[in-house]
């Protein structure tokens, strides 16, 4: 289909806000790649605060479009539709101009979890919030927790606010100067009753229990409503026509479905980048909460399965970062690339890795476990060990988190994972794909060009809500670049090394507890 009367093939730009970076991908409807860009969003951290310079991202989105379309002008010329995915559960507060009066609060920052620990405290709240939403108010990096924080610790930068924003909706404010929302961006926000789908009001009973000012919350549109039409004078300037509809957003949880085809039957998405997701879709509204699993709204018409399983690829740039390639007092090791040599190192150690074993939760657990106290260790260190073994256990120790929370995942859908499509950093490593299949005793299938897989995604999203493809398509273009089959030679050590890692967490919980309170 042809959206665009009397035009060529219909284009689409995918913006994938990052926490680290922006990626912006320039597609046609049969998932040509013309363009990309990206740019870095620095952030800045200090005890429990993370925030990002609202303005800085938006001019990193702003110029990764302009570096896209003029890179492939004839491409950008016949743009019809945008969409945006970000991270979430990160909040900037807009005036009505949708120009930013403070800092994003990230999703890292903790500020705000006291008014929530006073919320959940008061009778019926952690039942109401359960059974409406499906997370209780328990703060620690939930937007929730930081709208309450500027509204109550920040009372001037709550006065100047119009409405608190989730990133994908910012980046759409400034795309078209309307500020909305829809149930999926505000999923964080943990005011929306989300036994259905498609709900246009927040829900008053949370709005009243929470003390949320309601006038400071954007208005929720439908879930295929699209956010609004690009500013002509902000086509102009990026180099795009004047009539590109801007969809409305959601969130890169989203997005890792669409970018994995895990719409398809049997199929889960995996993306690696600074966290580990498992995505998977189902067709009810529920909660796990023994496994921090539960199920969110989704543009899809069904409901997307939410297993964060916590620090991923950010877990292994530590230790390349920090360890291998530190400058400090013993000298400069630095690299140009820190990743250059990963492969081989990988390579190099055995399966099981000498015996070492890699705790991944250097920011605290989540799923199917979740426990902020929790921090990371390499178990079982010896003399004979070298460091290519410690590199690839940090490999193995995301892959043991996830093989915890894989079966789960399936128990909670009620249906198997035969195969999982792999997108994120960690896709572009043959080694570790190879690692990840032996050790979920499932293929994976790591994308085409991994790394900006998710724009692309968000591109071709947006073009079947914008009437230029048909649901059946976005599954045929979601194209695999290999595929990595499990290898039975690994499986008896893989065996024993995860009994050890899920024995590992039970031994040192009261460790980690004790030494974070």
């Amino acid at each position: 289909m042809d959206g665009r009367t009397g035009a060529g093939m219909p284009h689409a730009i995918g913006i994938d806000v990052g926490t680290t970076n922006v990626k912006v991908a320039l597609v046609d409807s049969e998932g040509k790649l013309f363009a990309s860009a990206a740019r870095t969003i620095p952030t800045r951290r200090a005890g429990e605060v993370a925030e990002q310079d609202a303005g800085a991202l938006w001019n990193a989105v702003k110029g990764s479009i302009a570096e896209a379309a003029a890179a492939a002008p004839s491409a950008a010329s016949e743009v019809a539709v945008i969409g945006c995915c970000s991270q979430y559960s990160s909040i900037v507060p807009v005036d009505g101009d949708a120009a930013p009066v403070a800092d994003m609060v990230l999703w890292q920052d903790k500020r705000g979890t006291d008014h929530s620990w006073e919320l959940l405290g008061r009778e019926g709240v952690f039942e109401t919030w359960l059974t409406r939403h499906g997370i209780p108010p328990v703060g620690n990096g939930l937007s929730l927790a930081h709208i309450l924080h500027l509204q109550k610790d920040r009372p001037d930068v709550h006065a100047m606010t119009t409405a608190y924003l989730e990133p994908m909706d910012y980046v759409n404010a400034r795309l078209t100067g309307r500020i909305v929302a829809n149930q999926c961006t505000m999923f964080m926000s943990q005011l929306c009753d989300n036994r259905r789908l498609g709900v246009t009001e927040y829900d008053e009973t949370l709005l009243e229990l929470a003390g949320v000012d309601p006038r400071k919350l954007p208005p929720l549109d439908g879930l295929a409503d699209p956010a609004g039409t690009l500013l002509p004078a902000l086509a102009a300037e990026l180099g795009l026509p004047e009539d590109v509809v801007v969809m409305g957003g959601m969130n890169d949880s989203h997005a890792d479905v669409v970018a994995t085809g895990a719409l398809m039957p049997g199929r889960a998405g995996l993306a690696i980048g600074t966290t580990t997701v498992l995505v998977d879709v189902v067709d009810r509204h529920g909660v796990d909460l023994d496994h921090e699993v539960l199920s969110m709204p989704s543009p899809f018409g069904t409901y997307l399965v939410w297993a964060e399983n916590g620090m991923g690829g950010r877990a292994l740039e530590f230790v390349l970062d920090s360890i291998v390639h530190a400058a400090d007092e013993l000298g400069d090791h630095t690299s140009a690339d820190v990743f250059a040599g990963l492969d081989a190192a990988i390579e190099r150690a055995p399966a099981g890795s000498n015996g070492v074993l890699f705790l991944p939760w250097l920011n605290g657990s989540l799923s199917p476990d979740a426990n902020p106290s929790m921090r990371g260790a390499y178990l079982n260190l010896s003399l004979e060990n070298r460091r290519t073994d410690l590199i690839r256990a940090v490999t193995e120790g995301i892959g043991h988190n996830l093989r915890w929370l894989v079966p789960i995942v399936e128990a909670f859908t009620n249906r198997g994972i035969d195969e999982l499509a792999f997108v994120g950093g960690a896709a572009r490593s043959p080694a570790w794909g190879q690692v990840l299949a032996d050790m979920l005793g499932r293929p994976v299938l790591p994308m085409v060009d991994p790394d900006r897989a998710v724009a692309r995604g968000v591109a071709l999203f947006a073009l079947e809500r914008h009437g230029d493809l048909d649901r059946d398509d976005l599954g045929r273009l979601a194209v695999t670049a290999r595929r990595y089959e499990p290898r039975d030679e690994h499986r008896a050590v893989y065996d024993a090394m995860h009994e050890q890692f899920l024995a590992s967490f039970e031994a040192l919980r009261p460790i980690f507890e004790a030494l974070n309170p």
